[in-house]
This record gives C-alpha cells, sequence and structure tokens, in this order.
C-alpha cells in the first residue's frame, strides 16, 4: 500500500472519528437543551397565574394559549405540549399561539410530531392547525387535565408492532418526560392516561397498554364524542377537547427493525437500542401481569400455528424432543393461550421454537442463555427476515439465535386458493402464479402486500426433524455456557423501608419499601425482594420472598411485641443487594 493511500485511510478514520463524535455531543445539547426548555415551561407555570394557568371546566371559556418543547433525534419528533387542543368534528389538533411568547417555541411547523413510529412510515402525521390565543374564548373546551401520551398504533393486530413499534417506546416515553420531572423511575405504574389516535379498535392486545398506566387507555372515538343520530352530526365545530399536559409521539431509541417501506425490510442500522432498555419494559410487564400458568421447570416452548403456516408434523416434533433431551414441551398458540400465560411460561422457558410469526416477539422476556429456532418455509430465506435474529443478538439479551429453513419443495403445502391478503394467487394471471410457485426465493421486496412473499410464507412445512434436533442440541450446549456466568451488576440498597404493626381484628405487620435506586441501569431477568422478619427477643427469623413492593404479615403478630425488619434486592435468585432494617413498634 503506498504511502498516499495509507495518508488517505488515516485521514477518513480521523474525519469519521469527528463526526461521530460530533453527534454525540449534538445529541447531548438536544438533551440539555430540552431539559432547559421543559424547566422553563414548568416556571412559567408557575410564575403566571393568569395566561398559564391550567384551566378547569368551569373557565372554558377563558382565553389561553398552548406552548411546547419538542426533542428530535433526527429521524422523530416528540412534543410535550401544554394546553393542546383537538378538534374532534375536523379530526384536528389546535394549537393556540401567542405572539408574545414564540421566543419560547421550538415547534417547526415543518417538523410535527408523527404519532406512529416505524422507520419511513409517513401515515401518521400530527394532523396540525394554529390560531391565535384570541380565538380560543370562542370555543367551549372540555379539559383533561391528566398527563396523556397521545400516539397511534401501527398496527394493533399483530403482537410484533404491539411490542416493537408501541409498548418498547412507550415505556422509554414515559420514564424519560419523569426523570425529565426530576422523579425517579419506579416499577409503579404512570399516573398517567394513553389516547389512541388511530382507527383500529382496542383489540386483543389492550391489556398489555393497561398496564402502563392507572387510568384506562381512551379512544379516538371516546374523544370524538356521540356517533351521528338521526342523520344529523351531533358534534360542533365549536367544541374542543384540550389537553393541559400532552406528550405527542414516542421516542423510538428502543427500535431495531425497519418494515422495509423504501428499502427491504431489515435491523435499523444506525438503531441506539440496548439490552437494558428492553429488559426494563419485559420485567415491567412481568411485574403487573395476573398469570394462572402453571408454574414449571426445563420446558421448552414450541409456538403452534392452527389457521396457517403450519407445521404439518408438530406432534412428531414433539415426541422427538421429549425423547432425545427428555425436556418437556409446551405448545402454545393465539387460540389456546391467553396473552399473559404465554409470556409467563416463555419467561421460564429454555427456550422457544416457532415458525416466523409475530409470537416470537415474545422472545423479549427470555432468560439470558435462552435459545430461539425460527423455522421458515420453503423459499423464505432467513437472510431476508430478520427482527427476532436482530433482537435476539442486540447486546446484553443474551439469547442464542439459531434459523432452520425448508429447502426442500416436496416438503411444502401452499395455498393458491387463499385471500390474497393470507397469500393467495387466484387474483393474478396464471403464468404469474406458476412463476411464484416455482420460485426457489423469494426476491427482495417492500412492505408489504408482496403476492410472491405472502405465498411462500403461508405455506405449510413438514419439517426436518432430525436436523432441527440436531438444531436443538447444539444451542443448549451453547446455552449452558454462558447460562452460568458471573453477575457482575448489584443492585443498591432497597430505598424507605416502612413496617407498621396494625391493630384490627387481630394483629398485622404492614411491611413497604422502594425499589433501589439504581435497578433501571441494570441488566437481569427476575427482580425479588427477600424480607427478614426478627422478634427483638428471640433469635428465631422468618425469611419472605416477593416480587412486590408491600408484605401484609397477619399470622402470629403480636401487637405487644418488638419486631425487626431487615430487607434487600434479589435478582435472578442470587442475593446481592445489602441490607437494611427497621424497627416496628406500635
Amino acid at each position: 500500500m503506498s504511502l498516499h493511500m495509507i495518508t488517505h485511510a488515516v485521514m477518513f478514520a480521523v474525519i469519521a472519528t469527528l463526526v461521530k463524535k460530533y453527534f454525540q455531543l449534538l445529541y447531548q445539547l438536544d438533551d440539555l437543551q430540552d431539559r432547559c426548555l421543559y424547566a422553563e415551561w414548568e416556571h412559567s407555570n408557575k410564575a403566571d397565574s393568569n395566561t398559564h394557568k391550567i384551566p378547569d371546566e368551569s373557565q372554558s371559556n377563558m382565553k389561553f394559549n398552548s406552548f411546547e418543547t419538542c426533542q428530535s433525534n433526527f429521524k422523530h419528533h416528540v412534543c410535550h405540549f401544554k394546553n393542546l387542543c383537538y378538534q374532534p368534528k375536523e379530526n384536528l389538533f389546535v394549537f393556540f399561539y401567542n405572539n408574545d411568547e414564540m421566543k419560547y417555541n421550538s415547534l417547526n411547523r415543518n417538523k410535527i410530531p408523527s404519532l406512529s413510529t416505524p422507520a419511513d412510515f409517513t401515515g401518521h402525521e400530527l394532523p396540525l392547525t394554529f390560531l391565535s390565543e384570541n380565538f380560543s374564548t370562542q370555543f367551549s373546551v372540555s379539559w383533561i387535565n391528566k398527563t396523556s401520551y397521545i400516539f397511534s398504533r401501527f398496527k394493533s393486530d399483530n403482537l410484533m408492532h404491539v411490542i416493537h413499534d408501541d409498548l418498547l417506546p412507550l415505556h422509554f416515553t414515559m420514564k424519560h418526560f419523569e426523570n425529565l420531572k426530576s422523579k425517579m423511575a419506579t416499577i409503579d405504574k404512570f399516573d398517567a392516561q394513553i389516547v389512541f389516535m388511530d382507527d383500529w379498535p382496542p383489540g386483543d392486545y389492550r391489556t398489555l397498554y393497561e398496564l402502563f398506566t392507572s387510568s384506562q387507555p381512551q379512544y379516538k372515538i371516546d374523544i370524538q364524542g356521540s356517533e351521528p343520530q338521526y342523520g344529523k352530526e351531533t358534534q360542533d365545530d365549536r367544541e374542543l377537547v384540550c389537553f393541559s399536559s400532552a406528550i405527542v409521539g414516542l421516542l423510538t431509541d428502543t427500535l431495531w427493525y425497519n418494515y422495509g417501506f423504501i428499502e427491504p425490510q431489515g435491523p435499523i442500522l444506525d438503531s441506539t437500542v440496548y439490552a437494558q432498555q428492553i429488559k426494563s419494559t419485559s420485567h415491567f410487564i412481568l411485574h403487573h401481569l395476573d398469570s394462572n400458568a402453571q408454574h414449571l421447570t426445563d420446558f421448552i416452548v414450541l409456538i403452534s400455528r392452527k389457521e396457517n403456516r403450519k407445521i404439518i408434523n408438530e406432534n412428531d416434533l414433539v415426541q422427538a424432543i421429549l425423547q432425545e433431551f427428555s425436556l418437556k414441551v409446551v405448545t402454545i398458540s393465539s387460540e389456546t393461550h391467553s396473552l399473559t400465560d404465554m409470556i409467563t411460561l416463555v419467561s421460564n422457558a429454555k427456550g422457544i421454537i416457532g415458525m416466523h410469526g409475530s409470537l416470537l416477539t415474545l422472545a423479549m422476556f427470555l432468560k439470558p442463555g435462552s435459545f430461539i429456532i425460527e423455522l421458515f418455509p420453503y423459499a423464505v430465506s432467513p437472510d431476508q427476515y430478520t427482527p427476532y435474529k436482530t433482537l435476539a443478538n442486540i447486546k446484553g439479551m443474551d439469547i442464542n439465535y439459531v434459523s432452520w429453513e425448508n429447502t426442500d419443495q416436496k416438503s411444502t403445502v401452499g395455498h393458491i386458493d387463499y385471500p390474497p391478503e393470507h397469500g393467495g394467487l387466484m387474483h393474478l394471471q396464471s403464468e404469474v402464479q406458476k412463476e411464484i410457485m416455482n420460485q426457489k426465493k423469494v426476491p427482495k421486496h417492500l412492505c408489504c402486500d408482496d403476492p410472491s412473499w405472502l405465498y411462500h410464507i403461508y405455506q405449510d412445512t413438514f419439517v426436518d426433524i432430525s436436523a432441527i434436533m440436531n438444531v436443538i442440541k447444539t444451542v443448549i450446549n451453547k446455552g449452558k455456557s454462558i447460562r452460568h456466568s458471573a453477575y457482575h451488576e448489584t443492585p443498591s440498597e432497597i430505598k424507605n423501608l416502612n413496617c407498621k404493626l396494625i391493630m384490627e381484628q387481630t394483629c398485622s405487620l404492614y411491611i413497604s419499601w422502594e425499589i433501589p435506586w439504581n435497578i433501571q441501569f441494570l441488566t437481569f431477568d427476575k427482580l425479588n425482594y427477600e424480607i427478614i422478619l426478627e422478634e427483638s427477643d428471640a433469635e428465631a427469623s422468618v425469611k419472605y420472598v416477593t416480587d412486590k413492593l408491600k408484605l401484609d404479615i397477619h399470622n402470629m403478630i403480636d401487637c405487644d411485641k418488638n419486631y425487626i425488619v431487615w430487607g434487600r434486592a434479589v435478582v435472578d435468585g442470587m442475593s446481592h443487594g445489602n441490607y437494611i432494617s427497621k424497627d416496628c413498634r406500635n
């Protein structure tokens, strides 16, 4: 290599390093500016008791203006509005501006927040119009004074989209704005309200959204009011629903996959997601689930499809796993299990096996050292469709991923008579049908209705059981090598340990505490708390383990005695945190 080429290589490396550093500093500056703007907004709310007072129902005709702070990660813009209004009849949001306060505003009218998160999707821009605050008195206003997170679900009937596009960004955004207010993020539900501005019905996955807040989600139809009756519209164009505090859009730092609206689908190349963000959300969901799933050990989960994309010899596969590995196999499907029970089962499994499909997103609940075996129908290349491989390979997830592709056309069953959206080909010319059916590999394509992709992905498959047995053996052995690795991160002490003796019909002891301050920064699978109850004048003690933040003890408590309570955090079954103690006296 010549000196000239070496010089150019060094120069480009230096430039690349400087550019990377520039964007890092720019992002930090963005965050600092956002915090300053938020602080200024909070200050203005307190300082001005007139124009910045949050109105209530009795002041529906008072003059008011809107205010916002926005931030951007170069692709998505998220804004926190004060006094943002919605006009139901026109399906428009209204921003009432004050010319004297425009210096505070960071909103660029050419960079309106998107209501949904998928990269390169442009169908959910915030419908926003601007009016002078002088017009605000001309409207009849209903106020929503609880902090509202306003966004649109991209595809609420698909679990991959629900988790990847909505729940992970929602949780990250909620924690972010709580931190802006200098509150420590906890595992408790958020004192806020979710507002969906899409046209999807509540759907099968509504319970997942309900886990995050103390209030029931609101749907667009809820805030639009009554349906037209007797051919007359009941909505008045002078009626507004106004949000005293609204976060519009969601932060996209947790996204890892691009669905292919401009280029064929694949990993987001500049994704900033890291495992702890995903684990934080999975722990939050698991903590708030109420599951009836039977507690099992040493088992794997087989995801079954009942309508299409079926494993035709599924029963033979289950029997082979039982004989080869002496492992229990729990078969789950949307038709036979509740979502809550499926999540709970996956969170305790050694791994999951399933055809390419949205339920594989449940892998985010797997323990470190677990595995995913993703099966692909004939002509569907594992290299082209990688949302779950990408998830497993995020640094810190510690999930072993392996794919298997059916390469034998005789082992596949296609369905040209299915509806087009499920891979049917009857709407196409016979020559095109034959061409698609004879393909050995689906050509690269854009989202979301390519007939070649749909036909092949909805095929049923006779899987090669011998090949899959070898794959299982490989991932199980690989998992053993990392599952018992040393845990180096430790939680700090639990906070605000309190206890109280309560005398009603009988004596009971109520104990409560708060999570360690650093828990949001740790990587772990399960968080429990170890509580030891000790009678002051006795040497005996009783230990309790719980994943809740409180404990009620009713048995054998004497209100005439004094007790000492000790508590600490337990991560992944290993006691790490230091004990703290509290004297309990009547």
